[in-house]
């Protein structure tokens, strides 16, 4: 159910998307990996648009261009896993960026719950199946309901301005 759309909606124009993208690299965000599986077909795509969206019941969304790979594996496997990098996977970070197909021979991991992989040494994994989808603009956004978790005691990978940061502890 859409909530009552602002007045200002049919005299807004919006932006181009050259500076709403240069405001966006200004928002530092966690680097995940999210991976996909449909019967043996897998795949892994490099994601910042990842967010919790309850703790009661637990869920998590991915936002997902529905030109790439992954977008058709989350749609016929109804899940997603969320590997939460952490500091030191700009490597894997960089290998699943882009829209190609990846394999996983170079990239170590398991297979979780949901039968997507779980990339080795990650800060987190958030495995999900799909509890419901939603079609935005050139974007699916997936919302799933995580049936199993792990984490680490590992600093997270930060993406800010188009480049990787660490976080600095206090």
């Amino acid at each position: 159910m859409r909530a009552t759309l602002s007045p200002l909606r049919d005299r807004a124009e919006g932006v181009a998307p050259a500076p709403f993208k240069a405001a966006m690299r200004r928002f530092a965000s966690g680097v995940t990996v999210v991976t996909s599986r449909s019967g043996a077909s897998v795949n892994g795509m490099t994601a910042t648009a990842v967010c919790s969206v309850s703790a009661d019941p637990p869920l998590a969304l991915v936002v997902v261009n529905r030109a790439s790979a992954s977008h058709a594996l989350i749609v016929k496997g109804q899940a997603f896993a969320l590997n939460i990098l952490a500091e030191g996977q700009e490597g894997l970070a960089t290998y699943f960026a882009g829209g190609d197909a990846k394999t996983f021979e170079a990239a170590p991991h398991a297979v979780g719950e949901t039968g997507c992989p779980l990339l080795l040494g990650c800060a987190a994994h958030v495995e999900c199946v799909v509890e419901n989808d939603y079609d935005e603009g050139t974007h699916t956004i997936f919302v799933g309901r995580a049936i199993h978790v792990s984490s680490a005691d590992l600093a997270p990978l930060i993406y800010c301005d188009a480049d990787f940061q660490s976080l600095q502890r206090v």
